[in-house]
């Protein structure tokens, strides 16, 4: 996600490592455009049972979507029209519960909702209220582990092994990041952004957004190193997806045109990585978050370039306290994963 204090600008937040689902043989070829919520501020994404999907966005509504027909309902309703007031943004599903959880951006707590009904079952404080932002996050069997994007560390949440909760949030604890994660929380959005994890859960990747960097972390020791990727990552970093060793990377642009899904495919060892290419697509707008279903990668679009400032960069509202938009539809894009545009 890439926000200002200030202003929302061009961007998003968040991605995550969901596990891989084959899509399975059916009649009609899943939608390529999934329309969601109008006029929300689409920022999280994740994929459920089935072929189930949420969509997340910073004014705190959850859109629940059937990837198959393209239909959806609303599973969590917005909660402030005021794009600033940020309460939404990473999210992933864990198989074994069914439980959604939910990073809380600016309120720096992750929540947690039953997928299905929508029911809040938990929340956990990381954190005092609007002095960080925590970001995107990754679940594997015993924890889920949160990104931070102004302060060097990372979240540890832990989960039994059935994947149940714990009974509160004093059994939270905390990795370190070396100080270039040190953020100015009045600045540029962000340090730590977008996390996945290898599937024995040894591993984390996190992505430093501002630094077009990648970073291997070892969760049992705390042991952190910079991944070495030739050539070097471009743009801003915002989500991370990670099937085997092919690590995709959300890089939403400046404009909807400059979007694009850089491809990096990892060593053995998850130190060292080659830029093979990038994946684009003439509809995406803004991509902030992703997750892999069969052969295809989804990404949401969040379309921040349909928001009307003022000339102070400040977000324009109309008599009613909505925000003006200069269109309000919302997408998903389904993107075929494998149709990598080689280096030039």
């Amino acid at each position: 996600m890439k926000i200002v204090l200030t202003k929302l600008v061009p961007a998003a937040i968040i991605l995550l490592a969901l596990p891989f689902l084959s899509a399975s043989a059916g009649d009609k070829p899943f939608p390529h455009i999934i329309d969601v919520l109008d006029g929300s501020y689409p920022e999280g994404f994740a994929i459920g049972k089935g072929h189930t999907a949420y969509n997340g966005s910073v004014d705190g509504s959850i859109y629940k979507i059937d990837l198959r027909s393209g239909a959806g309902e609303v599973l969590n309703p917005q909660e402030t029209p005021d794009p600033m007031d940020c309460s939404k943004l990473g999210m992933r599903v864990d198989s074994r519960t069914n439980n959604l959880f939910v990073a809380g951006c600016v309120y720096e707590n992750a929540l947690v909702y039953d997928a299905d009904t929508g029911e809040l079952k938990e929340t956990f404080q990381l954190g005092p209220e609007f002095e960080s932002l925590v970001n995107d996050l990754a679940i594997t069997k015993d924890a889920v582990y949160i990104t931070d994007s102004f302060l060097p560390v990372i979240y540890r949440l832990p989960l039994d092994r059935s994947g149940g909760l714990p009974p509160n949030a004093d059994g939270v604890t905390t990795i370190d990041l070396p100080d270039e994660f040190i953020m100015d929380f009045s600045g540029y959005c962000c340090g730590g952004n977008g996390i996945v994890a290898t599937p024995d859960g040894k591993t984390l990747i996190i992505g430093h957004s501002l630094l077009s960097a990648l970073y291997r972390v070892d969760p049992a020791t705390g042991e952190v190193d910079e991944i070495e990727v030739s050539p070097p990552l471009t743009g801003f970093l915002d989500g991370l997806v990670m099937h085997g060793r092919t690590l995709y990377v959300i890089t939403p642009g400046d404009a909807p045109e400059d979007d694009m899904v850089q491809v990096v495919e990892l060593d053995k060892g998850l130190l060292t990585g080659a830029l093979v290419g990038k994946i684009t697509d003439s509809n995406m707008s803004g991509i902030a978050s992703g997750a892999l279903f069969g052969k295809s990668l989804y990404v949401n679009n969040a379309h921040y370039d349909a928001v009307v400032y003022d000339d102070n960069d400040a977000p324009v509202f109309d008599e009613d306290d909505n925000p003006v938009f200069y269109y309000s539809e919302r997408s998903i894009t389904k993107l075929n994963r494998h149709a990598v545009e080689p280096l030039e």
